[in-house]
């Protein structure tokens, strides 16, 4: 496959997103009183205290690299040794994040919300990081166009693609959703990387939505999750 075929992970605007920021400074008012609302709501529903030492957000909407697909990450940054559950503070967390996806559509101007709760100890890495809460840049973006691997974006790209469409190719809900879950734990372990969101696992997960592959395998899960729980006329 040419890498030209793909769809291009990486798309370099002049500015920040319009409909986020004033100029390259400032979050705009309203999205930032709406995203601590947002934040504010998720601690609620998880329903376990922690203690949240700042409300940042990253990725392409807080970077120069946005495109029409493009979520915005919202990440509460908590002390995970203040967190007291009978279960790892990361595996609640991570569980608490899907569930309130599922129930909430939440947006910012038509841009969709992730959520994730982050410990301080092991922070991601991103080109731009800006605190909600404290209404300032942690980290600010650069315009210059940061090198990466296209061959090796290309490679993983079409081993991603052999999994999911195996996975689908089965019809079976559990195979999907495991496929789904290695894709996403790939994606995490690549943020986490020096290059953060421009290291391959990112750049292949960003190239996957982009292309349709994630909302096929998406839809299908939804699909045979509903069709698990339902009864056929006999």
């Amino acid at each position: 496959m040419n890498f030209a075929e793909l769809a291009d992970p990486i798309q370099h605007n002049p500015t920040l997103n319009p409909k986020l920021w004033e100029g390259s400074n400032r979050l705009k008012s309203e999205v930032r009183g709406a995203l601590l609302r947002i934040a504010e709501d998720f601690k609620a529903y998880v329903e376990v205290p922690f203690k949240v030492i700042d409300v940042v957000i990253t990725g392409s909407n807080v970077n120069f690299n946005y495109t029409g697909k493009s979520d915005l990450d919202l990440h509460l940054i908590a002390d995970f040794d203040s967190v007291v559950c009978d279960r790892e503070a990361a595996e609640l967390f991570d569980a608490k994040r899907l569930l309130y996806e599922r129930e909430h559509d939440v947006h910012i101007y038509g841009i969709p919300v992730g959520l994730y709760v982050e410990d301080k100890d092991h922070p991601g890495v991103s080109a731009g990081t800006y605190s909600v809460l404290n209404d300032q840049w942690i980290k600010t973006p650069s315009k210059e166009h940061p090198a990466y691997d296209m061959e090796e974006v290309e490679h993983m790209v079409e081993v991603w693609q052999t999994v999911i469409k195996q996975a689908m190719k089965t019809g079976d809900l559990q195979a999907c959703r495991n496929a789904l879950q290695l894709l996403r734990k790939y994606r995490k372990l690549g943020l986490q990387l020096p290059q953060g969101e421009y290291s391959v696992p990112n750049l292949v997960y960003k190239v996957l939505r982009n292309d349709q592959t994630l909302e096929g395998i998406t839809v299908l899960v939804n699909h045979l999750h509903d069709q698990a729980l339902s009864l056929e006329k006999n």
